[in-house]
């Protein structure tokens, strides 16, 4: 997933304590969906990996480290992987072992590497 946090929904890193719960529903809803669709088409063999890759947004609606770039939405999606029904969310699938062994946190940015220091 490219850049959730702009999209699902819209504006979720300044939308309010709803925006970045929402963006983390459609996340987890989302892996679920393709562990599910492994199942079903009885996928073998090593396992492609996961991510969403965040902009590099400061999330100001988001729990933790809201004045980090980044960040913020990735220890929002940390915590709803960790605790699904808080984010209205019962998963089919072992999300949280598929988020453990197979996912990778990411996000883009077009700032120079000082930026990042």
């Amino acid at each position: 997933l490219n850049e959730p946090d702009l999209k699902m929904p819209s504006g979720a890193v300044n939308s309010g304590p709803e925006g970045p719960r929402k963006m983390c529903r459609a996340i987890i809803s989302a892996m679920d969906a393709m562990l599910e669709a492994e199942k079903e088409a009885q996928v073998t063999g090593p396992l492609v990996n996961f991510t969403a890759t965040f902009s590099y947004a400061i999330c100001s609606s988001c729990e933790r480290y809201p004045n980090h770039p980044a960040l913020g939405q990735m220890m929002q999606l940390d915590d709803a992987m960790h605790n699904p029904a808080e984010y209205g969310y019962t998963p089919k699938n072992d999300v949280l072992e598929a988020y453990r062994t197979r996912f990778t946190h990411s996000f883009n940015t077009a700032n120079p590497a000082s930026d990042l220091e």
